[in-house]
């Protein structure tokens, strides 16, 4: 079992990108990654040729059509599967459903997670708020939006990396937005390929490398990544959901 630093050696490191180690053994090297920055790099760019063989070992990607009718009959039964569940549950689903409502309220920032292939992570829900507040911004003439990004500053003030953003998004805003992750830096976009699209990024306090994941939801694309410890999260229309799992592919390549 993994104790200390010197008992961390390549092989852990190795088995780490693997996905090979248990929990407490993870969290001891994750430790070991966030007090040596050349090891963490390694490993970064470990993961991140283990991610470029597993997309080249891997069967030709389904065409657009294709994916988009697979995607829509994969909602269908969902919902059919659903709908099913409720037949069978009315009385105690309005009884419970009440409930919830009160505690929980319809907000227009809640995340329905029963469309998505996990819990959302808390800063997906920050990410949800500061792009509404972007979206209020936009929309009043009182309130000018910021037009020229500092990277080097906004490091400076939040220790914050952001990633090479493609030149042909036209920044339309950018701001320092409060969550309760700490300080997160949300930069509202024009992107030729995304329409109006946020991105958020925010330190989440503890290492980790996660590859890109997509969680839908009724009306917006949402597509978020982790890379050290600093988390990203981008928003987009929810009929722009592929493009959007993309460019955040794009993004996190540039962090490595």
């Amino acid at each position: 079992m993994l104790k200390d630093d010197p008992q961390i050696t390549d092989l852990d490191l190795d088995a780490y990108v693997d996905g090979q180690l248990a929990d407490a053994q993870k969290s001891e090297v994750e430790a070991h990654l966030s007090r040596h920055p050349e090891a963490a790099s390694r490993v970064m760019r470990d993961l991140s040729l283990y991610r470029d063989l597993r997309r080249a070992l891997a069967p030709p990607p389904m065409p657009r059509p294709l994916l988009g009718a697979a995607r829509r009959l994969v909602l269908a039964r969902r919902r059919d599967a659903r709908l099913r569940r409720m037949l069978r549950v009315v009385p105690g689903a309005l009884l419970v459903g009440l409930g919830w409502l009160a505690h929980a309220g319809l907000g227009p920032l809640s995340v329905k997670e029963g469309l998505a292939s996990a819990p959302t992570p808390p800063l997906v829900t920050a990410a949800l708020s500061a792009h509404e507040v972007s979206l209020l911004r936009a929309a009043m003439s009182s309130q000018p939006g910021i037009t020229e990004l500092d990277p080097d500053e906004l490091r400076a003030a939040t220790g914050i990396r952001l990633p090479g953003f493609d030149p042909a998004w036209r920044v339309r805003d950018a701001q320092v937005f409060p969550s309760p992750q700490g300080p997160g830096v949300e930069i509202l976009f024009d992107a030729p390929d995304l329409g109006q699209v946020s991105h958020f990024a925010v330190r989440t306090g503890s290492f980790d490398v996660t590859l890109p994941r997509l969680i839908e939801t009724p009306g917006q694309g949402i597509a978020w990544f982790q890379i050290g410890e600093t988390a990203h999260v981008l928003i987009a229309g929810a009929d722009r959901a592929d493009r959007l799992l993309d460019a955040s592919q794009a993004l996190s390549d540039t962090l490595y």
